[in-house]
């Protein structure tokens, strides 16, 4: 069984990076997280395209915190 993986990419505060990956990392198998731009706070997540709905919500519920800017 092969599961395809989607791609979100947004920015946020770069200095929240660390916090990011740090709450990503509590929901274990969620996501895959890769820094694009570190300088710009360009945050790349990958994960199976049927969990879409929790890792927006994550997303969503951390919007603020993160000063989540854009979706890119």
């Amino acid at each position: 069984m092969e599961t395809s993986l989607a791609k979100l990419q947004f920015r946020i505060d770069p200095e929240q990076i660390y916090f990011l990956k740090f709450i990503l990392e509590a929901y274990d198998n969620l996501t895959i997280m890769s820094t694009v731009d570190q300088r710009e706070g360009v945050v790349e997540l990958k994960y199976p395209s049927e969990l879409e709905e929790d890792v927006l919500g994550v997303v969503r519920s951390m919007a603020q915190r993160l000063r989540l800017e854009e979706f890119v």
